[in-house]
């Protein structure tokens, strides 16, 4: 038996595992960094943009329709 969900292999679920660590670790500094930012409305911008982006690839991918 594996542990991977059906019409996954378990090497699939390592790489999601291992990306959703990657961009959780990218979120983790984007949000220190913020925070760190104070006179600098340019960069904070860009900063915003990455966080965004950053958890919107976390969030689940919606089911396909067939």
């Amino acid at each position: 038996m594996t542990s991977a969900p059906p019409g996954k292999s378990d090497a699939d679920s390592i790489v999601i595992d291992t990306r959703r660590q990657k961009l959780t670790m990218i979120l983790d500094s984007l949000t220190s960094l913020r925070g760190s930012i104070e006179d600098r409305p340019d960069l904070l911008y860009w900063i915003e943009k990455a966080i965004a982006e950053t958890e919107a690839q976390l969030q689940a991918p919606a089911p396909r329709k067939h």
